[in-house]
């Protein structure tokens, strides 16, 4: 059983909630008892939530952080020892202000025995629920780590063998090219490094900058077997997408096409709510089973589907067009980040 840590809005959170319901039985208590409304009443009641709430939540709290306190039982007989405590102080000064009889340590022991597990339940339901979450968090970040560092080499290997390719022949554009991967490896390391971030996100100008420098070793490798085509609106050029996202989808059309030249269109396009990307070539297209059956693990497009889905909630849409070719999408949500 680990300790109780709340954070600053649900500590108070916490409060506010017993004193709301505090008073409300209070003042319940009260009218069905037939007493007239006073101060005194109002006195006792806010007393009620100090002594026999606020007091002992805050001091079993304080307590069980500071002893380091993991054990449940021994956590619950704490808070149970300080509402009793509570409890029997407000009985005395209630019997002060309102001329009634005090409780007794007995009557003390039962008035604190429900509130005590009723509270304590709740509170460790709902810091279960919030341990829950945040390892939920953090497999989620984990996977999407795992999942950068399966693009970064698959990227690096191809990208090498083409300026390997050209070294001799063409040492000025070799060059030239090791600049451009060293373009885009800097952005994909910064990003990727960055990706314990929640939904890490870059504007799509950004990724454009650094696809347009992979398409350069692509098209120093293929020449003219091989064009790419960006229609990308203006107004979505500062939208938020996850880096390196566009690369597999273009390296899938370029690994899976046999028919040449190849056209490959890069696309963004504004809707009201969202925008669409897509990357459509000129190619044979899918097989069957590739649009009716999930993607193979280990694949660029599983693996970007993958972190579409742990990103950005979204899915990978593929399709064949009419004339021939295949086209991959995914829409986003401008309000999503």
């Amino acid at each position: 059983m680990t300790e109780i840590h709340l954070n600053n809005t649900e500590k108070l959170l916490a409060l506010v909630i017993m004193a709301l319901v505090s008073l409300a039985i209070s003042f319940t208590d009260w009218i069905q008892r037939g007493m007239a409304y006073s101060s005194l009443i109002l006195y006792s009641s806010l007393l009620c939530v100090l002594f026999m709430y606020w007091l002992p939540m805050i001091i079993s709290y304080l307590g069980i952080n500071i002893l380091k306190i993991k054990n449940w039982l021994a956590q619950i007989s704490a808070f149970y020892f300080a509402v009793v405590l509570g409890s029997y102080t407000w009985g005395s000064l209630r019997a002060i202000l309102l001329n009634i009889p005090a409780l007794t340590i007995t009557d003390a022991i039962f008035v604190a025995l429900p509130w005590s597990i009723g509270i304590f339940v709740l509170c460790k339901f709902y810091l279960n629920q919030k341990h829950l979450k945040d390892e939920q968090l953090l497999r989620k970040q984990a996977e999407i780590k795992v999942l950068h560092s399966q693009l970064n080499p698959h990227f690096l290997f191809n990208s090498l063998n083409t300026i390997s390719a050209l070294t001799v022949a063409k040492p000025k554009t070799a060059q030239q090219l090791v600049h451009s991967l060293s373009t885009v490896l800097r952005y994909s390391i910064n990003n990727a490094s960055n990706s314990n971030a929640q939904n890490k996100t870059v504007s799509l100008a950004d990724e454009l900058v650094a696809i347009n420098q992979w398409c350069e070793i692509e098209k120093a490798r293929f020449g003219k077997d091989v064009t790419f085509v960006f229609d990308i609106q203006d107004n979505l050029l500062n939208a938020q997408i996850p880096a390196m996202i566009l690369q597999p989808l273009l390296e899938n059309a370029l690994k899976h096409s046999v028919l040449k030249p190849l056209i490959v269109k890069i696309s963004a396009t504004d809707h009201d709510h969202s925008f669409t990307i897509s990357v459509e070539d000129n190619g044979q297209g899918f097989a069957d089973h590739t649009l009716s059956d999930e993607l193979d693990n280990g694949l660029g497009l599983a693996i970007t589907q993958s972190r579409l889905q742990l990103e950005m909630g979204t899915q990978l849409e593929l399709s064949n067009v009419p004339n021939g070719g295949a086209k991959v999408c995914f829409a986003l949500s401008k309000g999503a980040v």
